[in-house]
Protein backbone atom coordinates (compact mmCIF):
# COMPACT_ATOMS: atom_id res chain seq x y z
CA UNK A 1 0.00 0.00 0.00
CA UNK A 2 1.39 3.09 -0.66
CA UNK A 3 1.90 6.30 0.78
CA UNK A 4 -0.43 8.14 -0.83
CA UNK A 5 -3.33 5.57 -0.30
CA UNK A 6 -2.51 5.24 3.75
CA UNK A 7 -2.89 9.66 3.34
CA UNK A 8 -6.17 9.05 1.85
CA UNK A 9 -7.54 6.69 4.20
CA UNK A 10 -6.51 8.76 7.19
CA UNK A 11 -8.40 11.16 5.38
CA UNK A 12 -11.70 9.52 5.08
CA UNK A 13 -11.10 8.69 8.71
CA UNK A 14 -10.94 11.75 10.27
CA UNK A 15 -13.71 13.62 7.64
CA UNK A 16 -16.04 10.72 8.44
CA UNK A 17 -14.89 10.94 12.38
CA UNK A 18 -15.42 14.76 11.82
CA UNK A 19 -19.17 14.74 9.98
CA UNK A 20 -20.14 11.46 12.08
CA UNK A 21 -19.10 12.90 16.07
CA UNK A 22 -22.06 15.70 15.92
CA UNK A 23 -24.32 12.88 14.70
CA UNK A 24 -23.09 10.22 17.01
CA UNK A 25 -23.32 12.91 20.10
CA UNK A 26 -26.74 13.86 19.56
CA UNK A 27 -28.03 10.01 19.39
CA UNK A 28 -25.91 9.73 22.70
CA UNK A 29 -27.53 12.65 23.84
CA UNK A 30 -31.02 11.61 22.70
CA UNK A 31 -30.86 8.36 24.17
CA UNK A 32 -29.98 9.71 27.47
CA UNK A 33 -32.91 12.22 27.48
CA UNK A 34 -34.86 9.46 26.96
CA UNK A 35 -33.51 7.18 29.19
CA UNK A 36 -34.00 10.31 32.22
CA UNK A 37 -37.48 11.11 30.57
CA UNK A 38 -38.25 7.05 31.18
CA UNK A 39 -36.66 7.31 34.91
CA UNK A 40 -38.67 10.22 35.57
CA UNK A 41 -41.99 8.49 34.33
CA UNK A 42 -40.95 5.51 36.35
CA UNK A 43 -40.45 7.79 39.62
CA UNK A 44 -43.35 9.67 39.21
CA UNK A 45 -45.89 6.97 38.62
CA UNK A 46 -44.25 5.13 41.76
CA UNK A 47 -45.05 8.67 43.77
CA UNK A 48 -48.37 8.93 42.80
CA UNK A 49 -48.80 5.05 43.46
CA UNK A 50 -47.71 5.75 47.04
CA UNK A 51 -49.23 8.95 47.37
CA UNK A 52 -52.87 7.38 46.41
CA UNK A 53 -51.90 4.34 49.41
CA UNK A 54 -51.28 7.54 52.01
CA UNK A 55 -54.69 8.88 51.02
CA UNK A 56 -56.97 5.93 51.11
CA UNK A 57 -55.08 4.40 54.48
CA UNK A 58 -55.54 7.85 56.01
CA UNK A 59 -59.23 7.91 54.71
CA UNK A 60 -59.98 4.18 56.12
CA UNK A 61 -57.87 5.76 59.48
CA UNK A 62 -60.63 8.73 59.47
CA UNK A 63 -63.73 6.30 58.63
CA UNK A 64 -62.17 3.94 61.46
CA UNK A 65 -62.07 7.02 64.03
CA UNK A 66 -65.66 8.02 63.01
CA UNK A 67 -67.25 3.87 63.13
CA UNK A 68 -65.30 3.40 66.55
CA UNK A 69 -66.73 6.21 68.17
CA UNK A 70 -70.38 7.11 66.49
CA UNK A 71 -70.36 3.14 67.87
CA UNK A 72 -69.80 3.94 71.16
CA UNK A 73 -71.87 7.15 71.17
CA UNK A 74 -74.39 5.40 70.20
CA UNK A 75 -74.00 2.40 72.80
CA UNK A 76 -73.99 5.44 75.47
CA UNK A 77 -77.41 7.29 74.68
CA UNK A 78 -79.37 3.84 73.88
CA UNK A 79 -77.51 2.72 77.66
CA UNK A 80 -78.24 6.36 79.17
CA UNK A 81 -82.14 5.99 77.67
CA UNK A 82 -82.27 2.55 79.78
CA UNK A 83 -81.47 4.51 82.63
CA UNK A 84 -84.19 7.42 81.55
CA UNK A 85 -86.77 4.67 81.30
CA UNK A 86 -86.36 3.47 84.33
CA UNK A 87 -86.38 6.64 86.17
CA UNK A 88 -90.00 7.50 84.22
CA UNK A 89 -88.64 9.71 81.57
CA UNK A 90 -88.58 9.03 77.69
CA UNK A 91 -85.91 8.59 75.17
CA UNK A 92 -83.52 11.40 74.40
CA UNK A 93 -83.29 12.62 70.97
CA UNK A 94 -79.95 12.62 70.93
CA UNK A 95 -80.46 8.82 70.17
CA UNK A 96 -81.89 8.98 67.18
CA UNK A 97 -79.42 11.86 65.84
CA UNK A 98 -76.64 8.91 67.33
CA UNK A 99 -78.24 6.12 65.18
CA UNK A 100 -78.22 7.96 62.43
CA UNK A 101 -74.92 9.22 62.43
CA UNK A 102 -73.85 5.75 62.65
CA UNK A 103 -75.80 4.55 60.07
CA UNK A 104 -74.17 7.12 57.74
CA UNK A 105 -70.90 6.82 58.79
CA UNK A 106 -71.35 2.48 58.57
CA UNK A 107 -72.79 2.92 54.64
CA UNK A 108 -69.04 5.11 54.06
CA UNK A 109 -67.49 2.24 54.95
CA UNK A 110 -69.26 -0.64 53.13
CA UNK A 111 -67.27 1.30 50.13
CA UNK A 112 -64.51 1.45 51.53
CA UNK A 113 -62.96 -0.69 54.27
CA UNK A 114 -61.67 -4.43 53.61
CA UNK A 115 -64.20 -7.59 54.55
CA UNK A 116 -62.97 -8.55 57.52
CA UNK A 117 -63.21 -5.14 59.26
CA UNK A 118 -66.70 -4.77 57.93
CA UNK A 119 -68.03 -8.16 59.25
CA UNK A 120 -66.40 -6.99 62.92
CA UNK A 121 -68.73 -3.22 61.92
CA UNK A 122 -71.66 -5.50 60.87
CA UNK A 123 -71.34 -7.17 63.84
CA UNK A 124 -71.43 -4.10 65.77
CA UNK A 125 -74.33 -2.76 63.66
CA UNK A 126 -76.14 -5.73 63.94
CA UNK A 127 -75.80 -5.45 68.03
CA UNK A 128 -76.43 -1.42 68.19
CA UNK A 129 -80.03 -2.22 66.37
CA UNK A 130 -80.72 -5.34 68.44
CA UNK A 131 -80.26 -3.31 71.55
CA UNK A 132 -82.54 -0.45 70.16
CA UNK A 133 -85.35 -2.90 69.72
CA UNK A 134 -84.86 -3.67 73.45
CA UNK A 135 -84.71 -0.34 74.35
CA UNK A 136 -88.22 0.15 72.14
CA UNK A 137 -89.90 -2.81 73.44
CA UNK A 138 -89.14 -1.85 77.19
CA UNK A 139 -90.36 2.08 76.05
CA UNK A 140 -93.67 0.73 74.66
CA UNK A 141 -94.24 -1.72 77.86
CA UNK A 142 -95.85 0.36 80.43
CA UNK A 143 -95.05 -1.32 83.09
CA UNK A 144 -91.14 -1.74 82.68
CA UNK A 145 -90.42 -5.16 83.74
CA UNK A 146 -87.65 -5.08 85.66
CA UNK A 147 -86.35 -8.70 84.02
CA UNK A 148 -85.99 -7.02 80.47
CA UNK A 149 -84.39 -3.83 81.61
CA UNK A 150 -82.03 -5.83 83.09
CA UNK A 151 -81.75 -7.74 80.38
CA UNK A 152 -81.37 -5.18 78.46
CA UNK A 153 -78.92 -3.57 80.05
CA UNK A 154 -76.42 -6.69 80.21
CA UNK A 155 -76.98 -6.89 76.27
CA UNK A 156 -75.59 -3.18 76.18
CA UNK A 157 -72.65 -4.00 78.80
CA UNK A 158 -71.83 -6.76 76.83
CA UNK A 159 -71.40 -5.78 73.23
CA UNK A 160 -68.27 -4.11 74.73
CA UNK A 161 -66.89 -7.45 73.45
CA UNK A 162 -68.26 -6.65 70.04
CA UNK A 163 -67.14 -3.37 69.80
CA UNK A 164 -63.55 -4.48 70.78
CA UNK A 165 -62.98 -6.68 68.30
CA UNK A 166 -64.15 -4.17 65.87
CA UNK A 167 -61.34 -2.05 66.77
CA UNK A 168 -58.63 -4.71 66.95
CA UNK A 169 -60.06 -5.30 63.20
CA UNK A 170 -59.78 -2.22 62.41
CA UNK A 171 -55.95 -1.74 64.43
CA UNK A 172 -54.82 -4.73 62.61
CA UNK A 173 -56.10 -3.31 59.00
CA UNK A 174 -53.70 0.01 60.11
CA UNK A 175 -50.88 -2.27 60.94
CA UNK A 176 -51.02 -0.95 64.48
CA UNK A 177 -51.75 -4.36 66.15
CA UNK A 178 -49.99 -7.20 64.43
CA UNK A 179 -52.23 -9.98 63.43
CA UNK A 180 -52.84 -13.04 65.23
CA UNK A 181 -51.39 -16.73 64.00
CA UNK A 182 -54.97 -18.62 63.33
Amino acid sequence: MSTGVIALLVAVVGVAGTLLAPITTAWVSSRSRRQEFELQERSDRTKRHIDAAETYLERRREIYVALNSGARRYRFRILEDLYALRSGTGPDPATEAARIEFQDTYAQAQMLVPDDVLRACQTVRVALAEARKLLEALDGDSAHDQQKWQEAHTFLLQMWDAIGEMQLAMRRDLGITAPTDS
